[in-house]
């Protein structure tokens, strides 16, 4: 069992090394592996961040679809879109968790919300293929972290008016996450 976990890390770190991924400007270069949580026996651990991760995902929407309802009526309100970024924000600077509205446009409207690394050009990839939801285990160092990305529907009639051309059910970005999968280790 051992031989095997050793053998898999090993296969695992050469991938990594010597496979030719692009790199974009904006990517920050670490020392970056995407794991099994089975590999390296955290699932426990794993599982309690996915169960953190569904909650401030439901938060942070539902905060989304309450703004958007006041904006649509009172329009000198700040969009969901700058509110939403403020909160995630302020969340990142007290240390709770990572989080960022993601693209899922060629060419959004912010070339902030353009994917930043590898995680998310996944991410994009798969959510616009249908998936509602995309995630990894990353290794940065000697931690690890939960990277998640969940689909933003327009759920409401009111999301158009900020994304002309959608329609109600149509996919309009996703928000990415990064937690610290330490904190949840019996």
């Amino acid at each position: 069992m051992i031989k095997t976990g050793k053998i898999l890390i090993l296969v695992a770190v050469m991938i990594y090394f010597f496979t030719d991924t692009p790199v974009t400007a904006n990517e920050t270069v670490k020392k970056r592996m995407f794991v099994s949580p089975q590999d390296i026996g955290i699932e426990k651990a794993v599982e309690r961040a996915k169960k953190t991760v569904r909650m401030i995902d439901d938060m942070y929407k539902t905060f989304i679809v309450l703004v958007t309802k006041e904006y649509v009526t009172d329009p000198t309100m700040f969009s969901a879109l700058i509110l939403s970024k403020k909160v995630f924000e302020a969340m990142s600077k007290k240390g709770w968790h990572e989080a960022r509205l993601l693209g899922t446009d060629e060419t959004p409207h912010n070339p902030d919300n353009l994917p930043k690394d590898i995680f998310e050009r996944g991410a994009v990839e798969a959510l616009l293929s249908g998936q509602n939801y995309y995630e990894k285990v990353e290794k940065v160092g000697n931690k690890y972290y939960l990277r998640s990305a969940t689909s933003v529907i327009a759920v409401m009639q009111g999301c158009t008016i900020c994304h002309p051309g959608k329609k109600v059910g149509d996919l309009l970005g996703a928000i990415s996450y990064r937690i610290s999968v330490e904190e949840y280790f019996d």
